[in-house]
């Protein structure tokens, strides 16, 4: 995690190793975004895919990554929302890294 105040990162808290600003809410929400991607990924797997849709879009509410868009688009897909599933495709698609070839 980035420090907001001086852009250190920061693999543990709750105080940034640097300037140490308090970043224990930072990974409070961390953590709740870890659980909701974790409890998505059990509903996807037992075919719960509203379930499974609430908790991406509540991870990626609370930060955007591959991770919460791969699940908001699964899910989607399970839904049948096959137009929001192709724009999680293309977002994540548009933040991967181009590859050399």
């Amino acid at each position: 995690m980035r420090c907001p105040v001086c852009k250190a990162d920061n693999t543990q808290g709750p105080a940034c190793r640097r300037c140490k600003a308090d970043l224990s809410l930072l990974f409070a929400l961390e953590e709740q975004r870890s659980a909701a991607l974790a409890e998505g990924r059990g509903h996807l797997g037992a075919g719960r895919w509203a379930e499974a849709r609430r908790l991406a879009e509540r991870a990626d509410l609370l930060r955007r990554d591959e991770e919460s868009l791969r699940l908001l688009a699964v899910a989607s897909l399970g839904e049948g929302d096959f137009h929001l599933a192709w724009r999680c495709y293309q977002m994540v698609r548009s933040t991967e890294a181009p590859t050399v070839k």
